[in-house]
């Protein structure tokens, strides 16, 4: 959590120099759900809260999210240039459409058949801060967080489906084989970081009465 030497963070953006266990289990689970994409109302923009430490962690997004998108391109690329360019005649329209908005008659709002690797938003880590954070009373948080976001359809379901992402995460990482290698130390802080994460997370949905959706 220290910046770099001589580079300190801008005051504004109230950035924590030092942290303990629950500031970082929070900054956790919003970076992990962030990469949830968040359903917005029509055509509008985010127009709530903007949380420094997610812009910086999609910022690395981004370039991860651009060169997987490359390496499709490059692979699709390739395999055409081998087998023989007439194959793209098999391919649909709007194969690589970034679209998620089914449309049976716009093959440029179809759900894509090769990964596109969208660019999310940090939409759904900035409302699961909120959801973290939240200290009223548990009938009153699907008034508060809808006045909150106004730009969200609706976000308890959104969370729910946020929630399920962390749970599926979490029995991934549950099912790594272990092993002794040299980074042993760091992986296993890194499960129990995940471990104080998930306490901090549940301890909220049983106080709210929000669970993972059903998936």
């Amino acid at each position: 959590f220290e910046p770099p030497p001589g580079r300190p963070s801008p005051p504004q953006v109230d950035y924590p120099e030092h942290a303990d266990d629950r500031t970082k289990a929070v900054m956790l689970l919003t970076r992990v759900m962030s990469l949830v994409p968040m359903n917005l109302k029509g055509d509008e923009m985010w127009n709530a809260d903007v949380d420094f430490d997610l812009t910086a962690f999609h910022s690395l997004v981004r370039i991860l999210k651009r060169a997987l998108r490359q390496l499709v391109e490059a692979s699709l690329a390739s395999v055409l240039l081998k087998e023989g360019l007439t194959l793209w005649r098999l391919l649909p329209p709007g194969f690589m459409c970034a679209s998620g908005t089914p449309a049976r008659d716009d093959a440029h709002r179809s759900p894509a058949v090769l990964p596109t690797f969208m660019l999310p938003r940090a939409c759904m880590g900035i409302v699961v801060r909120y959801f973290l954070k939240y200290t009223g009373p548990p009938g009153n948080f699907a008034q508060d967080v809808a006045q909150k976001f106004p730009c969200c359809v609706d976000v308890v379901p959104d969370l729910q489906v946020a929630f399920a992402f962390w749970k599926d995460l979490r029995r991934c990482l549950d099912a790594f084989p272990k092993t002794q290698d040299p980074d042993a130390e760091d992986s296993q802080q890194f499960v129990e970081e995940m471990t104080m994460a998930n306490e901090v997370l549940e301890a909220q949905q049983r106080r709210l009465g929000i669970f993972p959706a059903e998936v």
